[in-house]
């Protein structure tokens, strides 16, 4: 036991140190600047640290990281707005206590069936400028609370009120998480990550096809599925997000994640989608905290990814950069659109605070 302990501790330590190391990677595209539209480091406490992640990738690399999008609480966004000299917008993500999670019995429960909650955060994104809402149905709502049986479908009727007020609105829902990543038979059986995630392709399909009868109940609300859904590892799975993107015209997709499960689909396959729907897709990397002892980390975290979708060399994707796969090397074009162009189009005031008000 002690020996596997010390093997997996050592391991560790190698991956860290070859990041630590560097990156071989410039960008082709250093004026194309880059939204990350799923962060979760958009903190007073961690703004120097994003602004020196964006200066080091620059200066290393060439890339543009020119803006991020908040996913977290932010009690006072125009505070944060200043620190980060206004490179951050920011979505709601309600507190952890409130009836988005999926607890039975909790004091929300008629606030929500009686709208009384999607009143409250509807009204807190006009009065606090926020640029969306983030629900974040992950995999601790949806298999309840010790013991409870929890609200496992996102389409469950308690929060119809909630989608049918954002819908009127029209606030931007914004990096949904409603699955997580169910790969290749036999990986799912013997790869750490996606043992560690749901194994169960039929409970991953259940989720997502409640996640459809949502899309399809609220055809006029935009929605900005977190991870692409998990719909990256397996051929079937980018096939059946083609369809998904081609039947719901306001659906759109961040990748943010992904690099964890691409690894496990078709190239030639990834690549066609990434192309056919270029128009749908936006850049995410889900980074949380940083500090100064994770900037290398980060920085070649967000390099690899990069350099995955601009170049066809082999790149090591996943958080510890030990999944050798062969880059996209998507056309301008279309990494104009990932990157920054979509988000444009999806996020209020992102225009004016990039300075690209006459963007199209």
């Amino acid at each position: 036991m002690k020996k596997v302990v010390f093997l997996f501790v050592f391991s560790l330590f190698v991956s860290f140190a070859l990041l630590g190391q560097g990156f071989q990677y410039r960008s082709k595209y250093p004026d194309i600047p880059i939204v990350d539209v799923h962060s979760h480091a958009c903190w007073v406490s961690h703004a120097k640290y994003l602004i020196e992640v964006s200066d080091t990738i620059k200066q290393r690399h060439g890339s543009n990281l020119a803006f991020w999008i908040g996913l977290d609480p932010v009690a006072d966004p125009a505070k944060m707005k200043t620190v980060a000299n206004n490179r951050m917008l920011f979505a709601v993500r309600p507190r952890s206590d409130n009836a988005v999670q999926a607890r039975p019995h909790n004091a929300y429960e008629e606030r929500v069936k009686n709208n009384f909650y999607a009143d409250e955060v509807v009204q807190k994104v006009h009065h606090d400028g926020y640029v969306g809402l983030k629900i974040w149905f992950g995999p601790h709502d949806r298999r309840g609370n010790r013991g409870q049986v929890g609200l496992t479908m996102i389409d469950d009727p308690i929060f119809a009120p909630f989608f049918s007020k954002l819908e009127e609105e029209n606030i931007l829902l914004t990096s949904l998480h409603v699955a997580d990543p169910n790969g290749p038979f036999v990986n799912r059986k013997t790869d750490t990550y996606l043992r560690s995630m749901v194994n169960d392709p039929v409970w991953f399909w259940k989720q997502i096809r409640a996640f459809e009868n949502v899309v399809a109940k609220y055809p006029n609300l935009t929605i900005v599925a977190a991870h692409a859904a998990f719909l990256f590892s397996q051929d079937a799975q980018v096939d059946y997000l083609r369809y998904m993107l081609s039947t719901y015209p306001n659906l759109y997709v961040d990748i943010s994640a992904t690099d964890f499960h691409l690894h496990y689909s078709n190239r030639d396959n990834l690549r066609d989608f990434f192309i056919e729907y270029q128009d749908r897709i936006l850049f995410g990397l889900d980074d949380g905290y940083i500090g100064e002892s994770r900037l290398d980390f980060v920085v070649n975290w967000y390099a690899h990814f990069f350099s995955f979708l601009e170049t066809d060399q082999i790149v090591n994707l996943g958080y510890l950069h030990n999944l050798p796969t062969k880059g996209l090397e998507l056309p301008r074009e279309a990494l104009e659109k990932i990157y920054y162009r979509n988000a444009l189009k999806l996020y209020p005031g992102l225009r004016e605070a990039m300075g690209y008000p006459l963007v199209n």
